[in-house]
């Protein structure tokens, strides 16, 4: 994990990951290191990764197209009152307007196509756009009170 600091966010981890399917077991692990260092609670956490999780599999094959030489970077910043994950990926991008909406009647049974709506579903915030590397997606969470 690299650690860098800044007035507008508490701490800030970057992190790179190959384009295979087994990237998803490393995925996993730094977010449940992350969780136990910040104490993310349960149902924040569960959003987080759910929501994150979908981003980085989607990179891995719509994004890099499972190709070796391609990355996923990942970056979470942690805030006050919100977490941040950004994912990018080093594929072509896409429009994510232009993708059907998986709840229309003639969607619902295809395996796949509801990625990007769960996102949406699950997170406060779920923001795409071009870099010059490929395609990033921001993700952001609010935090809950705390019980």
């Amino acid at each position: 994990m690299k650690r860098k600091s800044a007035s507008l966010y508490i701490e800030k981890l970057n992190f790179e990951f190959l384009s295979k399917i087994s990237s998803l077991k490393k995925f996993y692990g730094v977010f449940e290191k992350l969780k136990k260092r910040f104490g993310i609670p349960d149902e924040d956490y569960e959003r987080l990764f759910l929501a994150s999780s979908e981003a980085f599999m989607n990179a891995i094959i719509h994004g890099n197209k499972f190709d070796p030489r391609k990355k996923v970077y990942v970056t979470v910043k942690i805030y006050k009152t919100i977490y941040e994950v950004e994912i990018e990926d080093e594929g072509k991008g896409f429009e994510p307007e232009s993708l059907p909406n998986p709840t229309d009647e003639e969607n619902l049974l295809k395996e796949s196509g509801r990625g990007v709506y769960l996102m949406k579903a699950i997170a406060d915030v779920v923001k795409f756009h071009r870099t010059s590397r490929g395609m990033k997606v921001r993700i952001k969470i609010k935090k809950r009170p705390s019980a």
